[in-house]
C-alpha cells in the first residue's frame, strides 16, 4: 500500500515538473533531463516512472487535465441553478491561477501533437465530452436538445479560442478579457436574462472566494 502511494506521489510530482517544463521550453526544448532537474531528481529515477519520454508527456497532459477538473468541479459542488452550472463551466476554464500564458504555452504544445499522437486524442477528446456534458446537464434544462447542443459547442468552440489567443500572443489575453468575451458571446445567445446574469454574479463571487487574486 505505501508502495503504491509512493508511485502515485511521485509520478504525479515528475509530471507537473514536465508540465512547467513544456510551459517555459516548449515541446522541442523539453527533455527528461530538464524535467528530472527541475522535480531535482536523476534522469534515471524518472524513466524509472515512465519508462520514456513520450509516456512523460503523456501524464504531463493528464495532470494538466485533472487541474482542470478540479476547478470545474469545485464550482459546480456549489451551484444551485443550470445556469450557475453553465457559468461555473465557464469561469473554471478562466480561474485566475489556470489562464495564464505560461500554463497556456504548455497545453499549445502538447496540443499541437494530437493529430499524430492517439493517447492525446483519446485525453482531449475526454477534456471535450467532460466539458460537454457538464454544459448539456445545465443547457438542457433551459433550452431544447437542439439548441442546447448549438450552444454548448459555440461555449465550447469560444473557449478553446480563447486559450489558443492566450498561449500565441506575446504576452496572451487576460482574464478579463477573455471573460468579457465569454459574456459578450452569451449576451448575444441569450439576452436581457435576469437570472442568467444573477447566476454570473453568483459565480464571480464563489470564485473570487476559492481564488482570491
Amino acid at each position: 500500500m505505501k508502495r503504491n502511494k509512493l508511485w502515485r506521489l511521485r509520478t504525479e510530482e515528475y509530471s507537473k515538473a514536465a508540465f512547467e517544463t513544456l510551459s517555459e521550453e516548449g515541446l522541442s526544448g523539453t527533455t527528461v533531463e530538464k524535467v528530472a532537474k527541475r522535480a531535482g531528481v536523476s534522469k534515471t529515477n524518472v524513466l524509472h516512472y515512465f519508462g520514456n519520454k513520450a509516456r512523460l508527456l503523456e501524464m504531463a497532459l493528464r495532470y494538466g487535465n485533472a487541474d482542470l477538473a478540479r476547478e470545474v468541479s469545485a464550482l459546480l459542488i456549489r451551484s444551485n441553478t443550470p445556469w450557475e452550472r453553465v457559468y461555473s463551466v465557464i469561469e473554471a476554464n478562466f480561474s485566475r491561477q489556470f489562464f495564464t500564458p505560461k500554463i497556456a504555452h504548455a497545453w499549445l504544445s502538447l496540443l499541437a501533437e494530437i493529430p499524430y499522437n492517439p493517447s492525446y486524442q483519446r485525453i482531449q477528446t475526454a477534456i471535450h465530452q467532460r466539458m460537454r456534458s457538464n454544459l448539456m446537464h445545465a443547457l438542457e434544462q433551459l433550452a431544447e436538445r437542439e439548441r442546447a447542443e448549438e450552444v454548448a459547442l459555440a461555449i465550447s468552440v469560444m473557449i478553446d479560442g480563447l486559450w489558443l489567443r492566450c498561449g500565441l500572443h506575446e504576452g496572451g489575453i487576460g482574464r478579463d478579457t477573455a471573460l468579457q468575451q465569454m459574456e459578450l458571446l452569451m449576451e448575444s445567445l441569450f439576452p436581457n436574462s435576469p437570472e442568467r446574469l444573477a447566476a454570473k454574479a453568483r459565480i464571480d463571487e464563489i470564485q473570487s472566494i476559492l481564488n482570491p487574486g
